[in-house]
């Protein structure tokens, strides 16, 4: 039986996430039933108390093999699971989040099973259900169409079986041996929160792999426990700012002129938009995005060139196949980008 390392990162979770549900987060993760497992809390450097809080909770459970790294500073969430993973010894690394909570204890195995039955999957995961009301579907993985707006799967019909989908969602599950093939780190650190899954799913896609969905490995989870409390131009910053680079650096030349156009002339409009009802932060994110990106164009560059003569082994036509559709006027209602 392989072994799996898994991950959770934590900021300030007794704060955002609340001190008995974290408590309840970690425990079920460690009450986890598979043979060979390990369960890393890698904190970003919390002042609430998070990181003696989970100690505690480690000395209850002495027959599991648990790790508390604490970062110096904030890595985000792209950051803190690097780290995690470069602090692991697992076969297989499954990262979660501080806010998931496993439906029953046979979550993993579940995951596991699935991935050691198809050499082509490169990475599973599991279904979500709302915390506080566990019939409730949350999310059963996401999409985006090729401008880069992310969108709800809607091609998961039977929710019985295994399923193909674009892009994994926590709990997620892959080989070590993976993250060389998708370029060295299972996250771009300059990602720190939002669409890090996104561009790890489309490098995982570009790699010759699939990404499978796994509805009887059931979790919990606690909506945006963090993120709801986080400055709306800092989240919206990172969105925007994220989603260009990874246009940049996944597509194909023809694709990546075609789409960052597009891309980039909904942002400038959504800029002279916020202006006008005096949503100086959003303007503000929008143009801070552009800007980073434009700043930092010779480092994407590089990654850009690494990931075309490295990493790809497929067209850009096989994940569009899997993308929604490009829909304006599905832009214009999105709240995110045009909020009243």
């Amino acid at each position: 039986m392989r072994k799996v390392s898994i991950i959770m990162v934590n900021y300030n979770g007794i704060k955002y996430v609340g001190k008995d549900d974290l408590a309840i987060a970690v425990k079920s993760f460690l009450e986890t039933d598979y043979p060979s497992f390990e369960f890393i809390f890698v904190d970003n450097n919390s002042d609430d108390g998070s990181v003696d809080f989970v100690k505690a909770i480690f000395q209850e459970y002495p027959q599991i093999q648990t790790k508390i790294i604490k970062n110096s500073r904030n890595l985000g969430f792209a950051g803190g699971c690097n780290t995690g993973v470069i602090n692991s010894s697992g076969d297989y690394i499954c990262l979660v989040n501080n806010d998931d909570k496993p439906a029953d204890n046979s979550w993993l195995k579940k995951l596991v099973n699935v991935l050691e039955t198809f050499d082509n999957v490169g990475a599973v995961f599991s279904k979500k259900m709302k915390w506080n009301n566990p019939i409730e579907l949350d999310a059963k993985g996401m999409t985006i169409d090729p401008a880069g707006f992310v969108a709800e799967s809607t091609n998961v019909n039977d929710d019985s079986k295994p399923h193909i989908c674009l892009i994994w969602q926590t709990p997620v599950l892959f080989r070590r041996k993976l993250i060389d093939e998708i370029g060295g780190r299972f996250f771009d650190d300059d990602f720190i929160i939002l669409h890090d899954d996104t561009d790890s799913s489309l490098r995982i896609w570009l790699a010759g792999y699939k990404i499978v969905y796994v509805p009887t490995s059931v979790v919990l989870h606690k909506r945006s426990a963090t993120m709801k409390k986080l400055p709306v131009e800092f989240a919206a910053f990172h969105g925007r700012k994220n989603i260009i680079q990874t246009i940049i650096k996944c597509y194909e030349t023809k694709n990546l002129i075609k789409w960052l156009t597009i891309t980039l002339t909904i942002y400038l409009a959504s800029i002279l938009y916020h202006v006008k009802i005096h949503r100086l932060d959003q303007a503000k994110a929008t143009m801070r995005a552009i800007a980073w990106n434009l700043l930092n164009i010779k480092t994407l560059l590089k990654k850009r060139r690494y990931i075309q003569r490295e990493v790809r082994k497929i067209s850009d036509k096989t994940i569009i196949e899997l993308m929604e559709s490009f829909r304006l006027s599905r832009i214009l209602k999105g709240k995110k980008i045009w909020p009243k």
